[in-house]
């Protein structure tokens, strides 16, 4: 219905917030960019990592401990009941476990009674859809960039299609789309006065799909280049290169290795329309009693609104089920 390819362009580039590409999600996920068209964004004071910090000191509040450096080796399960966690080979006892690591990665790795996989299988997780991954710069810069006009920019491929091929097909990117948050331009909190602080975001392949190593630093090496490039494309900014004074990097292997994201595809399971809504990993476990699940491999999502209402889901079915 929409004539102009850049217009149509911004309509639908926004489903790659949820890892699929325009050119063949549900168009039930156009309900996004019409959220933020009509309701506008809001933005979290000293940034996204405040939410964290936030329900961080809520959970305290409310009575609960928090165990930091202490990586889960195993949901225990007896009896098709989940009785607790296996921590650096010590047994904690719970009465329900939550789990919101990535849901594939918990199946497979955390969920090691078979009977409790129940249709999720190690076979079943290996032959799901997986959304794409994300290559992913935070840069000080030494300056403010007054021509930047706007927090959030886009820099579109010159052909989206080709770049969505390629982001989906696992071939290098020739030339990529980027995604840029400059939050300094609404939040002083977040970089020192007269510094800018940039979010530069590429849509790459997850782990999986990839023909490149993300271990050859030729490879991160080629998308930080192609990453710099198109912001340096963008008015008053030729010169960034030389003005950063502060610089680090996610890749997708960061995603596997420090978030346990399943082949590294940062926002999960691909929403496709068999991966959606009732046919989406539930937040209670189907096969094990007191088991929950709740992140972007979850029902209803991925995204961050969506992964705090699939918390609040999983919250919901253990309270009804803790009152029966």
């Amino acid at each position: 219905f929409v004539k102009d390819e850049k217009i149509r362009q911004m309509l639908t580039f926004q489903t790659l917030y949820i890892g699929v590409s325009p050119n063949n999600g549900p168009s039930l996920y156009t309900i996004i960019p019409m959220i933020e068209l009509l309701y506008g964004i809001w933005y979290i004071e000293g940034g996204m990592h405040k939410m964290a910090e936030g329900m961080e000191r809520a959970f305290i509040e409310l009575g609960g401990t928090i165990h930091y450096d202490a990586p889960v080796d195993e949901i225990r399960i007896e009896n098709g009941r989940a009785t607790g966690v296996l921590v650096n080979g010590k047994a904690e006892n719970a009465d329900y476990v939550v789990c919101n690591a990535d849901f594939p990665y918990a199946m497979k790795n955390l969920v090691k009674d078979v009977s409790a996989k129940g249709k999720y299988t190690d076979e079943k997780i290996d032959k799901m859809k997986y959304s794409c991954s994300c290559f992913i710069l935070y840069l000080g810069m030494d300056r403010k960039y007054d021509d930047l006009e706007h927090v959030h920019t886009f820099v579109f491929s010159e052909s989206l299609d080709q770049n969505m091929e390629q982001v989906f097909s696992g071939e290098f990117i020739e030339d990529p789309s980027i995604y840029i948050v400059a939050a300094s331009k609404i939040d002083p909190t977040v970089a020192p006065e007269g510094k800018e602080g940039l979010y530069v975001l590429m849509p790459v392949s997850d782990l999986e799909t990839a023909d490149y190593d993300w271990n050859d630093p030729e490879t991160v090496a080629y998308y930080r280049t192609k990453a710099l490039k198109a912001v340096s494309d963008l008015p008053g900014m030729s010169n960034i290169e030389n003005e950063i004074i502060s610089e680090s990097m996610i890749t997708p292997l960061d995603f596997q290795e420090r978030f346990n994201a399943y082949n590294g595809a940062c926002f999960g399971l691909q929403p496709t329309l068999l991966q959606s809504n009732h046919f989406r990993p539930q937040a209670k476990a189907e096969a094990c009693e007191n088991l929950y699940f709740t992140g972007s491999s979850t029902h209803p999502g991925a995204g961050v609104p969506i992964v705090l209402l699939s918390g609040k889901i999983a919250a919901d079915e253990l309270m009804l089920d803790d009152n029966k």
